[in-house]
């Protein structure tokens, strides 16, 4: 899901009737077994800390189709040009003329794809986490490491509508939003949390671990203790990233990976991998750390895990991601 990057979020405006129809309330509780959707990267009794949507699909296929549409472009543009130049048989207008009109698909195409998606993929950081401090009662949404880099709201603020977005390319897709509004209701800021699915039931469970820690505490969160485990990892690894175009690949194309569809994993690891490289980690300012510090001892702290699905390895952990799995095919 790119909504968001392109198109970007449309602000200044009213809530529209399925925002109002999927918001999510602070004190509602959801009927669902709360998950973190593996979107949750840290967690203990002071925060809980998730990605943000863009994670799952940086260095993906539309930066593979992107980076190699704007090169095969681009050596075509410079191919066609020596060639032009080199006929003898075309007068210097009928040569600029044709590099001209040849240069502005060959290089406008690029350029494009540079403001539509690259330009946010690479280069930038690594992810964009969001921060729950039940403490003091902050969510923090960091954007960049600059002068009013973090977006700082309060949980329980009217202003701060949650709800259930949905994707403007592929309308099926779900994710957990957030509108921060002005005093006559118009959104002003979007800001996502946490991965997207095919389920509007995926976010309503995120949205319950949230819910849960904020209301109600750490001791709370989960239902089964092979619940209380922490999937994702930001470590930027080959393995990490093969295992995240896995997950975006899906079940079904699962047996395949080693086979026939082995160049496009192949493919969008590397894509994913060298994106990566190109990034920097988000580092939130000393401030809000100082807000977040924990006792070592601290007894909810979860572990982090140095690969994806690492504690799957625990079979208590793993009965239970397998019985939620089956349970989750319900809902199709």
């Amino acid at each position: 899901m790119l909504t968001g990057w392109h198109p970007e979020f449309t602000l200044r405006r009213e809530l529209d009737d399925h925002e109002r129809a999927h918001a999510l309330e602070y004190s509602e509780e959801e009927h669902f077994s709360p998950d973190d959707a593996i979107g949750m990267i840290r967690f203990n009794s002071v925060y809980m800390e998730f990605v943000d949507r863009t994670f799952k699909v940086k260095g993906m296929l539309s930066t593979l189709v992107s980076v190699l549409g704007s090169l095969l472009l681009v050596c075509m543009f410079a191919l066609s040009s020596a060639h032009v130049a080199g006929n003898a048989q075309l007068g210097a207008l009928g040569k600029s003329v044709f590099i001209f009109l040849f240069g502005v698909v060959c290089l406008g195409v690029p350029w494009l794809l540079w403001r539509s998606v690259l330009r946010k993929d690479i280069f930038q950081y690594t992810h964009y986490p969001i921060r729950f401090n039940r403490k003091t009662g902050k969510i923090h949404f960091f954007r960049h490491q600059g002068l009013g880099g973090v977006v700082t709201l309060r949980w329980g603020d009217p202003s701060v509508y949650f709800h259930i977005g949905r994707g403007e390319q592929n309308g099926r897709l779900r994710d957990l939003r957030c509108h921060v509004l002005d005093g006559d209701r118009k959104v002003q800021q979007t800001l996502t949390v946490g991965h997207f699915w095919d389920h509007e039931n995926s976010v309503r469970e995120e949205w319950e671990l949230i819910r849960r820690y904020m209301e109600e505490g750490p001791d709370k969160c989960f239902d089964h203790p092979g619940d209380r485990v922490i999937t994702l990892s930001t470590s930027m690894t080959w393995r990490n990233c093969w295992l995240m175009v896995c997950l975006m690949a899906g079940t079904n194309l699962y047996p395949w990976r080693w086979s026939l569809l082995f160049p496009l994993y192949g493919g969008l690891t590397l894509s994913r991998w060298l994106t990566m490289k190109t990034c920097r980690k988000p580092a939130f300012p000393p401030e809000i750390e100082a807000e977040c510090s924990i006792d070592p001892g601290d007894r909810y702290r979860l572990p982090e895990p140095s690969f994806m699905a690492e504690f799957a390895e625990d079979q208590m952990i793993y009965d239970r991601s397998v019985q939620r799995f089956r349970e989750r095919q319900q809902w199709r």
